[in-house]
């Protein structure tokens, strides 16, 4: 071999070597992985940054909105109806129906599940199959927080999500420099009425009656969903009664309010007239629409106070 065929053979050689390195390059840069810790503790890691999601409960569904990634949501559980976008979506059926076979065929890169709230059948259908899930498991402010900024980060939303929870954390603090220092109301706070069913500890609407300046009656239970007895609630003797409703504190939910607990006419509640409720919808799901629950339950703990002072005025002012 002479010495052109040597500098041709090294040439080609560069050549090549150039080659494989761009295409190595090429290969890592659409090689794209993405993990995160679901709220469950389990890593879960995806091979795309913009994921086709599926939401199996309202309160995952008004969370990954807020989170940013509303447009990468393809379908939802019959229940989720906010914000109104989700209307034109596909729906896959309601708890404790999932149409596990329309979601398998919609090839969801990810579908996110409500642990506690959504079928454990389900779930382990749905990742029996090789369907990627995600777990959500928000049971208190901080949770909704954490719930937000972790699916920001497996849908490649975070700066979204983060202003959605620096949005969150502000109205929290604002409704607790307000509220929560004010004089004590006794609550009883109403879920069913056949068997009577209440909140206790570790659940949060409790945790807003205290973001209120109010004190839940049972809240000294560790059950979450206490089943009580009249003559327990008698001996309680809540200064207000709140219970939920569609449609929220409406003349005709406070007639209804009024007609049931209008039986124990001796409870102090009753005998004042405090009888309230919220929205469901803004009560119930764990999503930073709690806050606007919250803030109609603190006008009504307001209102307790100011008929409380209003008629110890009265009182003083007749002597």
């Amino acid at each position: 071999m002479n010495k052109n065929d040597l500098a041709i053979l090294m040439i080609i050689r560069s050549w090549l070597v150039a080659v494989c390195l761009i295409f190595s390059g090429f290969v890592q840069a659409n090689e794209f992985s993405r993990c995160v810790t679901d709220m469950s503790g389990r890593q879960v890691c995806l091979k795309t940054s913009h994921p086709n999601i599926i939401s199996l409960s309202p309160g995952s569904t008004e969370l990954l909105f807020a989170a940013g990634a509303g447009g990468q949501v393809i379908a939802v559980d019959e229940h989720s109806d906010y914000p109104s976008a989700v209307e034109q979506l596909p729906s896959i059926g309601g708890f404790p129906v999932i149409n596990v076979e329309a979601i398998v065929g919609m090839k969801p890169d990810l579908v996110v599940v409500w642990v506690g709230g959504d079928s454990p059948k389900v779930m382990g259908q749905l990742e029996s199959l090789g369907v990627n899930t995600f777990h959500l498991n928000a049971v208190d402010f901080s949770g909704i927080e954490q719930a937000i900024l972790s699916l920001g980060k497996i849908s490649g939303t975070e700066k979204q999500a983060e202003q959605s929870v620096s949005a969150f954390r502000a109205r929290l603090s604002s409704l607790a420099k307000t509220f929560s220092q004010l004089e004590p109301v006794t609550v009883f706070y109403e879920i069913w009425r056949s068997p009577l069913m209440t909140v206790g500890n570790g659940i949060l609407i409790n945790d807003v009656i205290s973001l209120c300046g109010g004190n839940n009656v049972y809240g000294d239970q560790d059950q979450k969903i206490p089943k009580i007895g009249i003559e327990s609630l008698i001996i309680r003797n809540p200064q207000a009664i709140i219970g939920s409703a569609p449609q929220g504190d409406t003349p005709e939910t406070r007639r209804e309010m009024k007609r049931f607990w209008g039986q124990w006419e001796n409870l102090q509640a009753v005998k004042t007239g405090q009888l309230f409720s919220v929205p469901s919808d803004l009560i119930s799901r764990t999503s930073p629409r709690i806050l606007d629950g919250a803030e109609i339950l603190c006008r009504q703990l307001q209102d307790v106070r100011s008929r409380q002072a209003a008629a110890l005025n009265n009182l003083n002012s007749s002597h």
